[in-house]
């Protein structure tokens, strides 16, 4: 986080709300639906990145991989909508 966000405290701190991040945190709520689960993650924005090797081969628009970060952020997970500058 930046140093001019205020310190957060999560259980469970996942960086990035890609496919990946975003599927982790998925799991992990729907396993343990009460644990404290934040992603960070600074974009409006998500680009499913494994639809791009279909958007090569023709089969799939760049358009078609965009998504609203928003629509796909887990219910129950912390959105901290900032970028992790080190770790």
């Amino acid at each position: 986080m930046s140093s001019q966000t205020p310190s957060q405290s999560h259980v469970i701190v996942i960086v990035g709300g890609g496919a990946a991040g975003l599927s982790v945190a998925a799991g992990l709520l729907r396993k343990h639906g009460d644990l404290d689960v934040a992603i960070i993650e600074p974009s409006n924005d998500h680009y499913y990145q494994p639809g791009w090797t279909l958007v090569g081969g023709g089969a799939m628009s760049a358009e078609e991989t965009h998504r609203q970060e928003q629509d796909h952020m887990p219910d129950k997970a912390t959105w901290i909508k900032d970028a992790v500058v080190s770790f």
